[in-house]
């Protein structure tokens, strides 16, 4: 479990909360009674920094407490609420992606309630868009485009799955899986082509899931008009090599550059890697920094055992003391490379994409 903070506001609450607070280190119990400035003064804080939030009360004074910090289900936490009796765990905010549902089912389980989860995909058992995103590491590019093809898989409808390379979310009937494979599963299948009017009409398709790394321009143009999500794989590894004191502007220009010549959406990146020597160069940090991705920096040595494989420098060599930076740098961090390499401003990309 992680970081999480059980309130409660009665004398059975407070029994209840303590209970809580003993099944792991990760949570924290807070008695309103005896906390200063009560419950309510320790909300702002604890919603932008813990994992969960428990409410041993009311559903309406949980409402009422967090209701000035809801943003989206990106951002916010997990709240769940409980009755102060201990009979009832109700999943109340961010199911999904926040947790809170399979949280509800953990807490339930372990102090004998019966947990309380409303979303209609749990309903009907069927894995939500948002979860199958997070379950796989890929990116929604639009969460109202989840929430719309969600909606139509909790209706019942045909919903086409188009991946390069994985399974199709779980339990729904209605999904077909448009390519030759079907994954050792039960589902239909269908071949899939640039145009899918045949398919449409033969299937009544109504929306449709791809999975894909290639650009939404190019994503969209598969789709023929159905409504889509697109969701984005964490599958390419980048290599940078770059001159002393180039900034984070001319790192972030060169990558969507590099990126844009392989038809390949930036939310892919996985990784980023140079040599050692660059280690401290801040443009790269920086931009580093900006997709939330902690460089990896690898020695001399290392890409000197691989070095042969790429196209050689011997301008880079004298300079930086091996042939070739980037190419050996994207290799190592994995998968095949895909950009050899792409120059500009004194930047240089290479790309290697990992299978999904």
């Amino acid at each position: 479990m992680k970081k999480i903070a059980v309130y409660s506001f009665t004398e059975k609450g407070n029994l209840l909360g303590e209970k809580l607070s003993g099944l792991d280190s990760q949570i924290e119990h807070f008695y309103n009674a005896k906390t200063a400035g009560g419950i309510r003064s320790l909300i702002p804080d604890d919603f932008k920094n813990r994992d969960a939030l428990i409410f041993i009360s009311s559903t309406g004074i949980a409402v009422r407490m967090i209701k000035d910090y809801i943003q989206d289900k990106t951002q916010d936490p997990a709240v769940l609420v409980i009755d102060d009796m201990g009979r009832f765990v109700i999943s109340l905010l961010s199911g999904h992606l926040g947790g809170a549902n399979a949280l509800t089912e953990k807490i339930a389980s372990a102090i004998g309630a019966a947990s309380v989860i409303t979303t209609a995909s749990d309903g009907r058992n069927i894995e939500a868009i948002d979860l199958f995103a997070q379950k796989n590491n890929y990116t929604i590019l639009s969460m109202e485009d989840a929430k719309i093809i969600t909606a139509l898989m909790v209706d019942g409808k045909a919903v086409g799955f188009y991946s390069e390379d994985k399974a199709p979310p779980i339990n729904y009937p209605h999904l077909f899986v448009l390519q030759e494979e079907n994954f050792n599963s039960n589902l239909p299948t269908v071949k899939f082509t640039s145009n899918l009017q045949s398919v449409k009409e033969e299937k009544k398709l109504e929306g449709l899931i791809i999975v894909s790394n290639k650009k939404r321009e190019t994503v969209s143009a598969l789709s023929d008009s159905l409504p889509m999500v697109h969701l984005v794989p964490k599958n390419l590894n980048l290599g940078i090599g770059l001159k002393k004191g180039v900034d984070k502007e001319t790192v972030a220009e060169t990558v969507k550059l590099a990126l844009d010549s392989i038809n390949k959406d930036l939310k892919a990146v996985k990784a980023i890697a140079s040599i050692e020597l660059k280690q401290n160069e801040k443009g790269l940090l920086d931009f580093a920094k900006e997709l939330n991705i902690s460089p990896v920096f690898f020695s001399e040595s290392q890409i000197e055992k691989i070095e042969d494989n790429f196209e050689k420098s011997d301008f880079v060599k004298k300079t930086i003391g091996v042939y070739n930076v980037s190419a050996p740098s994207a290799f190592l961090l994995g998968g095949k490379i895909i950009l050899d390499k792409f120059k500009h401003e004194g930047v240089t990309v290479s790309a290697a994409e990992e299978d999904i």
